[in-house]
């Protein structure tokens, strides 16, 4: 019953997705952090039935959404002219799109896995 709570984690993370292509790039990183949150809070909620793999892959999902906000704020700062570092924006669309094919393949083995 409780992963009825991504689907409010997807439609955050589409709002961000928009958000960005709108260039509201502060409501991007608000609302990307909100689906990261939403997504977490779930996996915390019931972590004592995660396998091996199940735990690593969530980890590592956590690792990367962190980079990838991390890098979010940097290329924030370089937008607004507020630093030099213009390899920012496009490290974090990397990173963020690694971020997102690796959520979708953890929620994926998250839904079929064998719940016996």
């Amino acid at each position: 019953m409780l992963d009825v709570l991504f689907l409010p984690a997807a439609a955050l993370l589409g709002l961000a997705l928009l958000a960005a292509r709108r260039g509201d790039f502060r409501l991007h990183g608000q609302l990307a952090a909100l689906a990261a949150t939403v997504v977490f809070l779930r996996v915390s909620l019931y972590a004592r039935d995660l396998t091996a793999l199940h735990r690593a892959l969530w980890l590592a999902l956590l690792a990367a959404a962190t980079g990838t906000l991390a890098l979010g704020s940097l290329a924030l700062a370089w937008r607004e002219a507020r630093s030099p570092r213009a390899w920012a924006p496009r490290t974090h669309r990397a990173a963020g799109a690694l971020t997102l094919a690796l959520a979708a393949v953890t929620i994926i083995l998250w839904l079929l896995r064998d719940r016996r």
